[in-house]
């Protein structure tokens, strides 16, 4: 919890120091960021994919902005499928080292609370389940990645599940970022400072969020078996 306190409060800053420089206003120059785009050559593409990978590994800032960033700066297709690549890379590599490790690792990575949930909902729900974490909101779909990892499906199988699981979410920041610069810089700041605030609240209501989730999975597979 003061992690996510602590990455709020960065974004929080980052926000307030863009404003005041102005970055907020190259947004509507289109002409401004494709010269920026230019200037980045290959390191711009490779940032994104490496962001994406971390995220999921570390989780350093929520996934969205890096998906919404490449969209802007890349268009819908191409932001598209570097946003992928390094979701699909990032999740190789979680699921590969929770093989190569077992489980004592996951146990280190994954709060006992959350494993619990993890490991009652797949094995419930087998490959439904996963691919319903990968799916729904407020569910902590990089730790599955580990967890899922555990499982007997073969690699191909959980990052086919995984990939088809994300890809919805990516695809809508990746709109979001891609239609950006037909915003003003005023409606910019609202929607970041709005985007801010939420995601505050769901920090504030992670547990019973994911808890709900979880239910709706049970009830998604068929059978309610009880709260998670």
């Amino acid at each position: 919890m003061a992690g996510g306190a602590l990455v709020l409060v960065l974004l929080a800053a980052a926000v307030a120091v863009a404003w005041r420089g102005g970055w907020f206003d190259i947004v509507s120059r289109r002409e401004e960021v494709e010269r920026i785009v230019q200037d980045l050559g290959p390191w711009g593409p490779a940032a994104i994919v490496g962001f994406q990978v971390a995220q999921v590994l570390l989780a350093p800032i929520p996934g969205q902005i890096t998906s919404i960033v490449a969209g802007y700066l890349y268009g819908v297709l191409w932001g598209t499928v570097l946003c992928m690549v390094g979701l699909v890379v990032g999740t190789a590599i979680a699921m590969g080292l929770a093989r190569r490790y077992g489980r004592p690792l996951v146990e280190r990575l994954v709060p006992a609370e959350r494993l619990e949930r993890l490991d009652r909902a797949l094995e419930r729900r087998g490959p439904l389940a996963l691919l319903l974490i990968f799916l729904l909101p407020f569910l902590p779909d990089d730790l599955a990645a580990f967890v899922a990892g555990l499982s007997s499906l073969r690699l191909s199988q959980l990052l086919l599940l995984a990939t088809v699981g994300r890809a919805p979410g990516v695809v809508v920041a990746v709109l979001l970022g891609a239609h950006a610069g037909e915003l003003t810089a005023g409606e910019i700041a609202l929607i970041a400072a709005a985007s801010l605030a939420l995601l505050a609240l769901f920090w504030r209501y992670r547990d019973p969020l994911e808890r709900a989730m979880f239910r709706l999975i049970d009830r998604l597979g068929g059978r309610d078996e009880g709260a998670a």
